[in-house]
């Protein structure tokens, strides 16, 4: 129950399910990472996942399933089959509609530098494609298992490019591990993504992604800024010692006074923001 409920896919189902007291117990429940589950229901060995389970497991489909499944995936949707013993007796149809924001993210994203955003999924092709053309991406790959996820991120870094990886689910995790960065969205993210990623973003807001872009590379420049402050303070001093032209005194009343202005240059990034206006305007679009 716990691995259904971390499910993106198997929430709406069991909350329907839930709702009709349609709950049987389950036992020797197996997870197929990627494509469904697996368990043991009221004496039956029933599945439930995507056509490849489907097939790796023998369950054969006619052709009126078939024929089903081919017009609700060129309408988007994603397939969800549900059989018992070696016969498909149900099929789930699950619309992944995006976020209003998304679209939104994706152009502040290449506002900031990032020159391409690219969408892993484990949907059907035709989900992905109609997607990805809403969202205005530069790439998609389809029907991706976690391990595909990872190939497509080494890829991806050849030729010394950064590439972060933006994930919440069971799936994402391995590639969460392979990217330069990998970033969980905190609140719907499995404990699995959260403990995989470098950065966690605290909330499901996609516009704290940009935020935390900017205020990493602000973080990065004050860094730098004060190291460089520090060594020249150092250097002027050293330099003063050796030709006898600072004292114990004055060295010290310098060397403090350069201690507290890199402290005040960091305190600067408490009053940093993310530009709310930009993103409240842009979400009215």
């Amino acid at each position: 129950e716990f691995l259904i409920a971390k499910n993106t896919l198997a929430k709406p189902v069991v909350a329907e399910a839930e709702k009709k007291g349609a709950l049987p117990k389950a036992t020797a429940f197996q997870v197929r990472t990627g494509r469904g589950v697996t368990a043991e229901v009221e004496g039956r060995q029933v599945a439930e996942g995507t056509p490849k389970l489907m097939a790796e497991l023998g369950i054969m489909m006619d052709q009126e399933v078939f024929k089903l499944l081919h017009g609700e995936e060129a309408r988007g949707r994603t397939t969800v089959l549900v059989a018992a013993g070696q016969e498909v007796i149900g099929a789930f149809f699950l619309a992944d509609t995006p976020r209003i924001e998304a679209r939104y993210l994706v152009s502040q994203l290449r506002k900031i530098g990032i020159r391409k955003v690219v969408m892993l999924t484990g949907d059907n092709a035709r989900t992905a494609e109609a997607i990805a053309i809403e969202l205005g991406l530069d790439e998609f790959y389809a029907e991706m298992l976690p391990e595909d996820k990872v190939n497509v991120i080494k890829k991806l870094r050849q030729g010394g490019k950064v590439v972060a990886m933006v994930g919440d689910g069971i799936n994402d995790a391995p590639a969460l591990a392979s990217a330069d960065v990998g970033i969980a969205m905190g609140a719907a993210g499995t404990d699995v993504a959260l403990e995989t990623a470098d950065l966690v973003l605290m909330g499901d807001r996609l516009d704290k992604l940009p935020y935390a872009i900017t205020l990493s590379r602000a973080t990065l420049g004050n860094i730098k800024q004060n190291v460089a402050f520090a060594i020249i303070v150092v250097v002027a001093l050293l330099f003063g010692v050796l030709g006898q032209t600072v004292v114990l005194a004055s060295g010290m009343l310098v060397h403090e006074a350069s201690v507290i202005l890199v402290i005040l240059n960091a305190m600067r990034l408490l009053a940093y923001r993310p530009p709310e206006r930009a993103v409240a305007q842009g979400l009215q679009r």
